[in-house]
């Protein structure tokens, strides 16, 4: 009998306390079928491969049993499913795995040498954790890993949702799949067909904008591709190829000229679609003469970047293959490269709590496989020192002397890596950027790497699943829906609406005459607009707006003025609860 045969035959207790019942299934559906079919054709070349063994060794073992009693056994031959069904049938079909001198063991895996022997159920914490750890793996797990000794993966994916024990799990499962950010962002915008929002968010730019403009940062452009030659001079070529994507240009594939050899036709042949703007940025320093004067000099980009991740890799917007990242880089003195690094740090712990978010300590990063002098490595250690920082010399970074990176914390309390800052000396030596100093004499800059958001699409995921789909005023895309009792209000709605546009919300008006007003508000309320102004003939003669928010709490009647200019304080202040305190 096959096991999937076998396995529809057990019976799990506390079925009836959980009021689910199991049905048989006569006929499995086709996908099921075809990896119950793969499952069987390994199983059998497994069985085959450990009689095999068991032929040329055979020997006969000692399994020692709680409570004293011992057993004897085939060494590769006996499972401990064999032992249980030899004790008691009930035990073995209650039995979700064994263990063997005090490790977890398969029941169908064959016994090798004398042991102790313990069989676990449900019953047992032993047997929940095995039990846990193999249904969290099986989503994971490739068909042709399953027969290394994870022979009863299928029979939990079939039946962990029945098991009384998973009970407390399931609020949690449903609160993740409430504040999915793909749930919340893409039902919110079914036209973006999962694309990333933020093209429908413009409201997120100026203050972005703002904050960089008030940090002295001069926002520059820089192309989408450019040719190899330029990343192999940064090193990203040579430890980052695989991460990027290469293009080669139409009519590039015919014979080169006499005068060309090789290497020039790669170089100029190939483009690739730049991951990060620092090799540029560091282009821009480098095409006129500098002075210590013009330091620190800050230069950002607010723009696509392309990174070629792994699909297993991708997920929802937390990681993209194109994506938005507010890519800056700050060239700053020899004798004063400390200090701008502490202010950089201290303006990303400043930036980041505008979003809501609760930042725990930073951790400075030093890679192992780090390129440059380690007198230059050193060097920025002395920073993390002087601050609440941890020392991580095992994190990746093929240029970097020092990373800092900043984790978010979500709705979850699940962490997200989204700002980093960086100390690089190594950059400008590939480049040999040089300013004149004070003395008269060329000095080479130091170079920091900032993003204080990192990917602007992770962000939003993050705040998405922060914020349960209920942005709060200052972010949302759905500020204010202006609602007319009647036709004959529609042309005061559409003035009110006018008026919030002219103040910079964002408003749209919903005169759907097919609808009752009671329907219109709560439409608007289950599509989460912050506010509603809704305006009967009273308030047209008044010229006032009856306000109610997202939660159907009643504001009463404001004036059109006064109350358009308490949403753009709100909105100014940035408040998370802009509709418990208006």
């Amino acid at each position: 009998m096959g096991l999937y045969q076998r396995w529809r035959r057990l019976r799990l207790q506390g079925l009836q306390a959980c009021r689910l019942h199991t049905a048989v299934v006569s006929t499995p559906p086709r996908w099921l079928a075809e990896r119950l079919g793969l499952f069987e054709e390994l199983w059998s070349a497994q069985v085959k491969r450990l009689a095999s063994i068991a032929q040329k060794e055979p020997r006969t073992i000692k399994i020692s049993l709680p409570g004293g009693q011992k057993i004897d056994a085939v060494a590769w031959n006996t499972t401990p499913y064999q032992l249980a069904r030899q004790i008691s049938s009930t035990l073995a079909d209650t039995a979700v795995a064994a263990q063997v001198n005090g490790e977890p063991y398969d029941l169908e895996r064959p016994l090798e040498t004398d042991s102790d022997l313990r069989f676990l159920t449900f019953d047992s914490p032993e047997g929940k954790a095995v039990s846990f750890f193999l249904i969290r793996n099986a989503v994971t797990t490739k068909p042709r890993d399953i027969i290394a000794g994870n022979s009863n993966i299928l029979f939990f994916c079939l039946s962990f949702s029945i098991s009384p024990w998973l009970m407390p799990v399931i609020p949690a499962l449903w609160e993740a799949r409430r504040v999915d950010h793909l749930r919340s962002v893409v039902q919110d915008q079914p036209g973006q067909h999962g694309e990333p929002p933020y093209s429908d968010l413009p409201f997120l730019y100026p203050p972005l904008q703002a904050e960089y403009a008030r940090r002295g940062f001069s926002e520059v452009k820089t192309p989408t591709l450019f040719s190899t030659k330029l990343w192999e001079q940064s090193g990203h070529w040579e430890h980052y190829q695989e991460d990027m994507f290469a293009v080669q240009p139409s009519g590039s594939d015919r014979p080169a000229s006499s005068q060309s050899d090789d290497s020039t036709r790669h170089t100029t042949d190939i483009l690739a679609l730049k991951p990060m703007n620092c090799p540029a940025h560091c282009l821009m320093f480098a095409h006129r003469p500098r002075s210590w004067r013009e330091l620190p000099l800050a230069t950002s980009r607010l723009w696509a970047l392309h990174r070629a991740e792994a699909s297993g890799g991708l997920g929802g917007l937390t990681r993209l293959r194109c994506f938005q990242q507010d890519d800056a880089h700050i060239f700053c003195t020899t004798d004063r490269w400390p200090f701008p690094l502490e202010a950089e740090i201290q303006s990303c712990l400043d930036f980041l709590p505008f979003f809501g978010f609760l930042l725990p300590p930073g951790t400075v990063h030093r890679p192992s496989g780090f390129l440059g002098d380690l007198a230059l490595g050193t060097r920025p250690e002395q920073v993390s020192r002087k601050n609440t920082w941890d020392l991580n010399s095992g994190d990746r970074c093929h240029s970097m002397d020092l990373k800092i990176d900043v984790h978010l914390h979500d709705a979850l309390g699940r962490p997200h890596q989204c700002g980093t800052i960086q100390l690089d000396f190594q950059l400008p030596l590939r480049f040999d950027l040089q300013y004149k100093g004070q003395a008269g004499a060329l000095e080479r800059p130091v170079l920091i790497h900032r993003a204080v958001l990192g990917s602007v699409e992770r962000l939003l995921g993050v705040l998405a699943e922060s914020c349960g789909g209920k942005w709060p005023l200052w972010l949302s895309p759905f500020q204010v829906v202006v609602i007319p009792v009647g036709t004959e209000q529609e042309e005061y709605a559409r003035e009110a609406q006018q008026s919030l546009r002219a103040a910079g919300l964002v408003s749209d008006l919903d005169a759907d005459s097919g609808l009752t007003l009671s329907r219109r508000i709560r439409r608007a309320q289950l599509a989460h607009y912050n506010f509603q102004f809704v305006v009967g003939q009273k308030e047209q003669s008044k010229r006032t707006v009856n306000i109610r928010t997202r939660d159907n709490r009643r504001l009463g009647e404001w004036d059109l003025p006064e109350a358009v200019q308490r949403l753009v304080e709100l909105q100014n202040m940035r408040v998370p609860n802009a509709e418990e305190i208006f």
